[in-house]
């Protein structure tokens, strides 16, 4: 075994992958096993005159010098003659408290707490008070198996992704190694087909029809609806805006809570401008633009004024559509939509960084041509014939 001083910027330096351990010249018995996969912290020592090899949880889920206290208490209770299994299986926490452990430990938000909860208590509530350790062997698998096939497929996604989640946290943190069931029944070919993504209901002919049922709901309601048509954002992003996101002096429109937890900014367009500042008119900088427009009905009160069938959502892939059609590149559209690039395009990942004025053209652009959908036929100019 090599000896090393063993730190967080060692583990991100070292490239080995072959399974070999390396000791902590800092605490005796404190180790790192490199996989390929990971960088496995455990205790290596002796209680008793039996040998012993403790997980202590993954790099880089727990840090060198956390895992290297953990290591403290563990060869502590050794060095007494203790074996520190017994004292460790009775930390692990129930179902019920390791979600917001989780959350907390991922810096997920509220809605996702609740979210998650909700799952676990409505579609594993056997499990609800057991320790973590109970989500393996045959009764679970079978609870498994039914749920994913007594459920719908949405749901589905997010229970079996869920306790993906928590067996891959436990299994770090807490250095066990619970098999994930939704695995096994994957590999039987006993899992159902994965949810397919919601088709866009809103067609580019529907759009005539869709905004002249906007002129017969409330003005607020109508401003809410077109500035997701013209930004892409969220339903969520352009429902909680407040005067203080809007900089009419710099032209930029701010969103600091987003889904995927990066700020993101926009430049204010002409057509946004008159939207937003209709909106922030006699309102201070704590007050919403949108307050007491409902982002759960507001479609529906659209329909029922004579719009075609819609979801909030097709108004942002409405624009991202338009985008591709007029030739926009992707990593402008990434930086207008706020969507992050896989992890395998680097490229666009880690390279490209656009600004507010690199995307003001093409956003420009974009909403132009909307507009022009927007109106009926009889309406447009001979060019905004040619498609």
């Amino acid at each position: 075994m090599s000896i090393l001083t063993l730190s967080d910027p060692l583990l991100q330096r070292l490239q080995v992958t072959d399974g070999r351990i390396v000791r902590d010249k800092v605490l005796c018995g404190f180790c790192v096993r490199l996989n390929k996969r990971s960088r496995t912290f455990l205790v290596a020592t002796s209680v008793q005159g039996k040998q012993l090899r403790m997980m202590l949880g993954r790099w880089p889920l727990i840090g060198v010098e956390e895992a290297r206290s953990m290591a403290v208490e563990v060869l502590r209770e050794c060095r007494a003659g203790r074996s520190p299994v017994r004292a460790k299986q009775q930390q692990l926490p129930t179902l019920r408290d390791l979600i917001p452990e989780y959350c907390s430990a991922k810096r997920l938000k509220p809605k996702s707490l609740k979210t998650y909860d909700s799952m676990i208590r409505t579609h594993f509530a056997p499990w609800v008070d057991k320790p973590i350790t109970a989500l393996t062997g045959a009764a679970f698998s079978e609870h498994c198996h039914l749920f994913a096939q007594n459920t719908g497929a949405a749901q589905v996604e997010t229970g079996r992704g869920l306790i993906g989640a928590l067996i891959r946290y436990v299994n770090a943190v807490y250095g066990l190694a619970l098999d994930n069931p939704f695995h096994k029944l994957a590999a039987a070919g006993l899992m159902p087909e994965r949810a397919k993504p919601r088709a866009r209901l809103l067609r580019e002919d529907d759009l005539p029809q869709w905004r002249a049922a906007l002129d017969k709901i409330g003005e607020r309601q109508r401003d809410y609806l077109l500035l997701l048509l013209y930004t892409g954002l969220r339903r969520d992003e352009g429902h909680n805006l407040t005067t203080a996101d809007i900089d009419f002096d710099k032209g930029v429109l701010s969103i600091a809570d987003t889904k995927n937890g990066k700020p993101h900014s926009l430049p204010i367009t002409p057509m946004m401008d008159d939207i937003l500042r209709r909106r922030c008119a006699g309102l201070t900088d704590a007050d919403r633009l949108f307050k007491g427009v409902s982002k759960e009905h507001v479609y529906s009160m659209a329909i029922r004024q004579g719009a075609p069938r819609f979801m909030l959502h097709d108004l942002r892939k409405m624009l991202a559509t338009t985008g591709e059609r007029l030739k926009v590149g992707d990593a402008v559209l990434r930086r207008i939509l706020n969507h992050t690039a896989p992890k395998s395009d680097v490229l666009h990942k880690h390279y490209v960084s656009l600004g507010i004025e690199d995307v003001r053209p093409a956003l420009m652009t974009i909403q132009s041509e909307l507009a022009t959908r927007l109106r009926p036929l009889f309406e447009r100019g001979q060019n905004d014939l040619v498609v």
